[in-house]
């Protein structure tokens, strides 16, 4: 099978020249841009399968490309960030703002093809075969890329959209983090059990009243169930 053309983001020669080589002899198609302002012009002309960003370009912080590209909701092509800028915090406002995962330099190749053939193994598994879900006064219909509480619209970063798709896969059911991660992110980093926690309460407080559907299980993880502690669940 063909692998897609991945895009990379990357100011740095011989950064830039090295990932080209390592992908292109794993049979992917490398395309690279120095900038912000021409990584949108490839984007745009090209459709590459998966982009690689740096954070620290010449016109901007790649994270002004990212939030602009996932913002609609409506850009499945994965973005992993590939930046000396390492903090936790850092990371976590990367995820936020859409990215599909987050590597820091200096790296090894290995595992960032590693995390490439992950990312693009899952946008290739089309989450959106299954359009549209509903549960107890919530709705999310795939195709659409919206979703609903009580009957009023919900506005989802990609990351929230994913997790309420995961929960509203398997009601009544339990979710491990490591599971949340493996499926969302892709892998385990050491900051994913934060990032999991933040985007639950980040999604909850946007489901208003329908917040109280996804609770935490202490020590676990998280169910999305109609029932409540009472009733033993």
């Amino acid at each position: 099978m063909k692998k897609p053309p991945v895009l990379i983001v990357e100011d740095d020669p011989a950064i830039q020249k090295l990932i080209a080589q390592t992908l292109a002899k794993e049979g992917y198609s490398p395309l690279s841009a120095k900038s912000i302002a021409e990584a949108r012009k490839t984007v745009a002309l090209a459709a590459p399968g998966l982009i690689i960003l740096d954070r620290r370009l010449p016109d901007g912080d790649g994270l002004e490309l990212c939030r602009d590209l996932k913002s609609g909701g409506s850009f499945a092509t994965p973005i992993l960030f590939l930046t000396s800028k390492n903090s936790t915090s850092d990371k976590v406002v990367g995820l936020k703002m859409g990215a599909d995962d987050y590597l820091t330099k200096p790296f090894d190749l290995d595992e960032l093809l590693a995390r490439v053939e992950a990312l693009l193994r899952r946008a290739g598994e089309n989450p959106s075969a299954e359009t549209a879900y509903s549960f107890a006064g919530l709705t999310l219909d795939c195709a659409r890329h919206a979703c609903s509480a009580a009957g009023k619209p919900v506005k989802l970063w990609p990351k929230e959209f994913e997790l309420l798709r995961l929960f509203l896969s398997s009601p009544e059911r339990v979710l491990s983090k490591e599971f949340i991660s493996s499926r969302i992110w892709g892998h385990s980093f050491i900051d994913t059990s934060r990032a999991i926690e933040m985007s639950v309460r980040r999604l909850r407080a946007k489901l208003g009243a329908k917040s109280c559907l996804i609770r935490t299980v202490k020590g676990y993880g998280f169910i999305l169930s109609e029932k409540t502690e009472r009733d033993g669940k």
